[in-house]
């Protein structure tokens, strides 16, 4: 939502259109505001004049400072209290969890939230305490993206056909990568699978490549979808990984649109997800894809597309995209 607080201009200009006894509406369409936003402020900060009949009486400085000490509360607050730092640090060199710190009762001082100690930890609040003095290191976090953004020409999922959704017709494709396991924050090789799944038939194809860069992973899918025909390679819908970003040599070859999803939604391409998970019952989480063989990887490939699906009525991938 894009909202602009009122101004210090706003107010004064409020304070004698209302004196001059013009309505709300009409200061709201000279301001170029909306009514209820006028209303609000009317009420919120005005302030009641005399005894007998009290009148409602708005002044631009008294809402202004109102605002302020309002604004100066919103937010979450820096914990930089002296007591309370020494207290955290003096119960983990002790030998305390975060979990334990948290939830144990301090008539005293007001214990932050296990997550909130965390970040502390990690943003160096906690002077020299690091969290590998920690007992239990809590639960692991994903190092960020760091491979850079890139540009989808406005192919966001919002406009894709509503009729995709429906899962009605074949040639509807989600994209996704599966990467090697990992030892502490490191992958253990850089290879990892290229995966894509065909929304109605749930046909799906996976491919070894040495690395996750757009370099391998766009000619990858051009291969693995330049036999079928086009009218079974009609969109393809990817996430929002770099690895994606050689979008337009694809649609070229392959004479098809893409899209991609809305950040952090990877839900957005389900079925794509859906048999990623599948496909671990072969490639556990934690396996270095470097090891696989590629006749072993086609013939687990070649298990799943022909084994039924409940979604399907107990046909098979094979069997629902054939009868094309």
């Amino acid at each position: 939502m894009n909202y602009k607080h009122l101004t210090i201009n706003e107010r004064v200009v409020i304070s004698q259109l209302k004196s001059s006894g013009y309505s709300i509406r009409k200061i709201a369409k000279f301001l170029d505001r909306s009514p209820s936003t006028i209303s609000r402020e009317l009420k919120r900060n005005s302030i009641q004049k005399g005894k007998k009949k009290p009148k409602a009486f708005y002044s631009a400085a008294i809402a202004q400072d109102k605002y302020i000490a309002h604004k100066s509360k919103c937010g979450r607050k820096c914990i930089d209290k002296e007591s309370l730092v020494s207290y955290l640090k003096e119960k983990i060199e002790d030998h305390w969890s975060p979990e334990q710190i948290s939830n144990r009762e301090n008539k005293d001082l007001h214990i932050p939230s296990t997550s909130t100690i965390y970040r502390m930890i990690n943003q160096k609040r906690l002077g020299l305490i690091t969290m590998k003095q920690l007992r239990r290191k809590g639960k692991f976090k994903r190092p960020a993206e760091t491979r850079g953004r890139f540009n989808d020409g406005g192919r966001t999922i919002k406009k894709r056909a509503k009729e995709i959704y429906k899962r009605n017709e074949l040639g509807h494709w989600e994209g996704d990568t599966v990467e090697s396991g990992r030892i502490g924050h490191t992958r253990k090789s850089k290879y990892c699978f290229v995966t894509l799944a065909e929304r109605k038939s749930r046909l799906y194809i996976a491919i070894k490549v040495p690395n996750r860069t757009s370099k391998e992973v766009t000619p990858a899918i051009i291969q693995a979808l330049r036999d079928y025909p086009d009218d079974l390679v009609k969109t393809i819908t990817f996430d929002r990984g770099k690895e994606f970003s050689g979008y337009e040599e694809i649609e070229k070859e392959l004479n098809c649109k893409t899209y991609f999803c809305d950040p952090y939604c990877a839900w957005q391409k389900g079925t794509n997800e859906n048999t990623n998970g599948l496909l671990r019952e072969f490639y556990p989480k934690g396996m270095d894809l470097e090891e696989v063989d590629e006749n072993e990887l086609s013939n687990n490939i070649e298990l799943l597309n022909n084994r039924p699906r409940k979604c399907l009525g107990y046909k098979t991938p094979n069997e629902v995209m054939n009868s094309h």
